[in-house]
């Protein structure tokens, strides 16, 4: 019998609120694959400025009696099914090459396009930036709070100008979102997973990650008025949520109350 210890992960990113998704949908989205995979893991908190790539999440992962670090979500989990340490659920969801490539090509329009279109409206818009700065900084004291949020800000609003969505005007990166909202209604129209199967695939966990992240802030009203309108994609979250995060009673509860109010609408 082995004496080694089972693989643990420790996913470091920014501070998470108890009972709720992370305010990084990166964060949300490699611990999502965490707790869907069933392998041990912890949250640690860091800034941004410290992480090897300056950016979160980044993660150290025992195994084979050693600790190997590796940044970004995209190669942390590649790192953890390239070794054995969890199961790929493309594999064993039995997806073909063609549904692979589908689903990295949906993966980088919601990571590049989208999710970059709903931070600018976060950071960007004054009204917004309000809540969010509340939202994650709320807790903290004077003089440390205004001047990490004004640091975070700036930050954040120069990564998204870098990547060419903060030199769109407002309604050109509306009209973005828009656009993606409609492409996934329609792509996960008439099944619960997005590929039609019986259980979720990378590109769920994917989806999943960052509709719970932009679901439980108040800081991007647009992109959540369509999300809360379409029973589609409230029904597929309030599943994923259900069976791997019910701890998050607040997204839950915001799920349900929009339920009711489209059940009301249609009578």
């Amino acid at each position: 019998m082995s004496s080694e210890s089972p693989p643990h992960v420790v996913l470091w990113g920014v501070a998470k609120p108890p009972n709720a998704p992370s305010s990084s949908g990166f964060c949300q989205k490699l611990e999502t694959f965490l707790r869907f995979s069933d392998i041990s893991y912890e949250l640690a908190e860091t800034l941004p400025g410290k992480a090897p790539k300056g950016k979160v999440p980044f993660a150290d992962i025992k195994h084979d009696g050693k600790t190997v670090s590796v940044a970004d979500s995209h190669f942390i989990i590649g790192y953890l099914v390239e070794n054995g340490l969890i199961e790929d659920p493309d594999t064993v969801a039995g997806l073909t090459p063609v549904q692979k490539g589908e689903s990295r090509a949906w993966q980088a329009y919601i990571e590049e396009v989208l999710y970059h279109a709903i931070v600018r409206d976060r950071w960007y818009i004054d009204e917004n930036y309000a809540v969010t700065s509340q939202e994650i900084f709320g807790g903290m004291s004077w003089p440390v709070r205004p001047l990490l949020a004004w640091y975070l800000r700036r930050s954040v609003m120069q990564s998204i100008w870098n990547a060419g969505t903060g030199r769109h005007s407002q309604e050109e990166a509306q009209s973005l979102q828009k656009e993606a909202f409609e492409a996934l209604e329609a792509r996960m129209s008439g099944h619960l997973y997005f590929h039609g199967g019986e259980r979720p695939t990378r590109i769920d966990l994917t989806v999943y990650g960052f509709l719970a992240n932009t679901l439980a802030t108040e800081g991007n009203p647009y992109w959540a008025s369509m999300v809360l309108g379409s029973s589609t994609l409230l029904g597929f979250t309030k599943k994923m949520t259900t069976s791997l995060f019910p701890e998050y009673e607040k997204l839950l509860q915001r799920i349900e109350e929009a339920e009711i109010r489209l059940q009301q609408a249609v009578g």
